[in-house]
């Protein structure tokens, strides 16, 4: 049974054969978006390649890279081409990562398992025809710059709602029985360049 999690980049005679991870560095690594920018690092790239890949913003790159810079795996660089410009490569030509290490440090997710499992066994049901058709479903997934102002008022709007159709005697005995969980959290953090215009 391999007890490891290993990933290989492109040889360079400058970088150590292998790096093990067998500590708490485990933990920075154990990061599923982390994981994915080793994954996509090849030989090198830039902090802007990097966010170009995988469609997210150059500061939330530049976090993670500087969290995995922290573990020895990665070397991070200004690049002097731009002012707000950086460089990672592997430090490496390979990384090992002890598995059971990496499970017992995962990041607890957002939604919680029995929550997500019932969701799923709900909209399964609907499709197949077990609630017939007049029920009321909703599926929503949205993306916006807020201000903390408009968050903290959208929040607020929200909890009345639930407040006026979820407490207990406020709905219907005769029925369908609803669920509603929502989560309001940052995704992505703002491009360097509009942290850093934000600054002057």
């Amino acid at each position: 049974m391999n007890t490891w999690r290993e990933l290989t980049f492109p040889t360079n005679a400058l970088k150590e054969t292998v790096i093990v991870i067998e500590d708490n560095r485990a933990n920075i690594l154990a990061d599923p978006l982390r994981w994915l920018i080793l994954e996509t690092l090849g030989d090198g790239k830039s902090v802007a390649e990097i966010s170009r890949t995988l469609e997210i913003t150059d500061a939330r790159v530049l976090y993670h890279l500087k969290k995995l810079a922290e573990t020895g795996v990665v070397q991070l660089e200004k690049d002097e081409t731009g002012p707000h410009e950086w460089r990672c490569s592997p430090a490496a030509d390979k990384i090992r990562v002890r598995k059971d290490l990496l499970k017992n440090n995962q990041v607890v997710e957002a939604l919680p398992t029995d929550v997500v499992s019932q969701f799923n066994q709900a909209f399964h049901e609907a499709a197949e025809g077990l609630y017939g058709s007049t029920f009321q479903t909703s599926v929503n997934h949205n993306r916006a710059r807020l201000s903390e102002e408009q968050a903290s008022e959208f929040g607020r709007r929200l909890l009345a709602l639930i407040e006026e159709y979820f407490p207990p005697g406020k709905g219907d005995r005769s029925g369908i029985k609803y669920g509603f969980y929502g989560i309001l959290t940052p995704i992505d953090l703002h491009p360097l360049d509009d942290s850093e215009t934000e600054k002057k």
